[in-house]
């Protein structure tokens, strides 16, 4: 029987959400052929794939709109079968121009003619990301879907702790809370002064808070952590552009409460079962909802607009309670309301 590949999403969070299908997937290559599976993924995502502990081989690409190029690399790998775990077009033109026998993803995005075996999309919006993606990889339904989780961390450990030796940040044994003030999505991102504000309270606690970002959003996290110079013997950390994905995973192993926009490190804290803060706005709790064991959702349900999915605020005009519609959902979330769960969830992971 021919190798069998998995194109995995081309996003943290949804990597992350994808590796109960992933697993699934690689059980079934092993069985079927004795081979691990075959995961086209982009570079920036391989350190990933240690930390899950799957049976894989990984095809990382650097450009994902290289078509020919991504094709010529399954061919290589000898893969003759595909499984599709990103809507993306490029994806499913790369695995038809590498001859691939069968074609497996969701329809739509004007490539169902790509495909061998087309999945309705439609239907999977009504559950939990990790259903959709087990459905896509043609396994039966699980209710509760499983948990992902990233049990290989002992690397992960040690590269932080190598990179805490460098930023010259001591050991201190006391609470230590990440945040995350940025997002891909406008939408979704509460106001950086009310981040500040929440770290600023939390290390006047008498707690650290490390402020992550890319390096794509030093200027946000620099501009929190500024803000936020804590009286006493706090310490705000300034943390944006300074981890990779396996510093950051051991980062995050090392707090003891992460307060967090929807973003992909939000999923990479869940599946490392972090206690979690979640500041929801146009996101959907039913289908993207951290799936750690402590987790509380902070925001404003009631509104008919929540949840939109959509990356930029739609609304104009008058908002529901405020003046301003716009981004109404994310400003209606109050610092205090985050304090509080924030503080919650501190009381049950440190005592």
């Amino acid at each position: 029987m021919q190798r069998l590949v998995a194109r995995a999403p081309n996003h943290l969070g949804e990597l992350v959400l994808a590796i109960p299908a992933l697993a699934a997937l690689a059980d079934r290559s092993r069985r079927e052929t004795g081979d691990p599976l075959l995961v086209q993924l982009p570079a920036w995502l391989l350190p990933v794939l240690p930390l899950s502990d799957l049976d894989v081989e990984p095809l990382p690409f650097e450009d994902r709109h290289a078509v020919r190029a991504g094709a010529r690399a399954l061919r290589r790998a000898g893969a003759g079968r595909g499984v599709l775990l990103t809507p993306s077009f490029s994806s499913a033109l790369i695995f038809r121009l590498a001859g691939l026998a069968t074609r497996r993803g969701t329809a739509g995005g004007g490539r169902s003619f790509l495909l061998t075996d087309a999945v309705d999309r439609a239907p999977l919006l009504r559950g939990h990301r990790v259903a959709e993606f087990l459905a896509i990889a043609g396994e039966p339904a699980r209710e509760p879907p499983p948990i992902p989780r990233l049990p290989n961390v002992d690397a992960a450990t040690a590269a932080w702790e190598r990179r805490r030796e460098e930023l010259g940040i001591s050991p201190e044994p006391r609470p230590t809370v990440g945040l995350f003030p940025g997002s891909n999505a406008p939408s979704r991102r509460w106001p950086a002064e009310r981040f500040a504000a929440v770290a600023r309270t939390l290390a006047e606690d008498g707690g650290r808070v490390y402020v992550f970002g890319s390096r794509a959003e030093s200027e946000l996290t620099a501009a929190v952590s500024d803000g936020s110079s804590p009286a006493g013997h706090g310490e705000v950390v300034d943390l944006g552009g300074r981890t990779g994905l396996a510093e950051l995973a051991g980062a995050l192993l090392a707090c003891h409460l992460l307060v967090t926009n929807d973003t992909g490190p939000m999923h990479l804290a869940a599946a490392l079962d972090r206690p979690i803060v979640a500041l929801e706005g146009a996101a959907d709790p039913i289908q993207t909802r951290p799936l750690a064991s402590r987790v509380r959702l902070v925001g404003r349900f009631e509104l008919p607009c929540v949840p939109c999915v959509r990356n930029e605020c739609p609304r104009r005009g008058p908002g529901t309670l405020l003046p301003d519609a716009r981004l109404e959902c994310m400003r209606l979330i109050r610092p205090g309301d985050v304090l509080e769960a924030s503080r919650a969830l501190l009381e049950e992971s440190t005592s």
